[in-house]
């Protein structure tokens, strides 16, 4: 039974999922922006052709957005050029402190990236998974149990930029440097947590891998 009250925070969440404002999805949808803003705000019924075209472009499970009952997204529609599905790996995680043994990268669920903050990014998405953050290192700018975009296609190193690395079969997220010929020093946001080096030329001496760029890190639910 359609829930009048949930279908309007429901198209709520699914935009803001999708990563659009609600100028621009009106337009994705083909429709005016203050008719669109009608429905988020409850004012109006969307029709069912509005409802249906989420669900063709979007992957959307009706059901979810009628009665709020099952998963956002359904697995018997295919994903849209719209949106892309992110493989999800819960049981790994990048430290932000000491470091944290990897575990075994099973896939606990998707995140859906829209085509659009996909282009913004510059994600190769047949390379991207998300993974979690713990440990305070990388404060204020990620916080333990933040969301991280890893794009593993990305492993050349631009001084700065944040990578997911793993050294002695520990995962880190940090700052990279790279100092010619070979030390590569890794940095953290938090000042009580000192910069240290890694000398590639003694590299089999180290477990050291560059996994991946973090492109994209924020929070979202679990």
């Amino acid at each position: 039974m359609c829930n009048m009250l949930q279908l309007p925070q429901n198209l709520i969440i699914l935009r803001k999922y999708l990563g659009f404002k609600v100028s621009d999805f009106a337009e994705k949808l083909g429709i005016q922006y203050r008719t669109y803003q009608s429905y988020e705000r409850g004012e109006r019924k969307p029709p069912l052709e509005l409802l249906e075209q989420l669900v063709y472009k979007y992957g959307v499970n009706m059901n979810w957005l009628l009665t709020d009952e099952g998963e956002m997204f359904s697995s018997s529609n295919p994903s849209s050029p719209e949106c892309f599905e992110i493989p999800v790996l819960g049981d790994v995680k990048a430290s932000m402190g000491y470091g944290v043994t990897v575990f075994e990268q099973n896939r606990t669920g998707i995140y859906p990236v829209s085509r659009q903050l996909a282009e913004d990014l510059n994600l190769n998405i047949k390379k991207t998974e998300m993974i979690f953050a713990s440990g305070d290192s990388m404060a204020p700018t990620i916080e333990g149990g933040d969301s991280l975009l890893i794009d593993r296609s990305k492993t050349e190193i631009h001084d700065g930029k944040i990578y997911c690395v793993r050294i002695n079969g520990e995962l880190y997220a940090k700052r990279l440097q790279f100092v010619p010929p070979s030390i590569v020093v890794v940095i953290s946001d938090n000042r009580k947590y000192k910069s240290f080096d890694v000398d590639l030329s003694k590299e089999i001496n180290y477990d050291f891998e560059i996994i991946g760029e973090v492109r994209w890190w924020g929070r979202v639910s679990r």
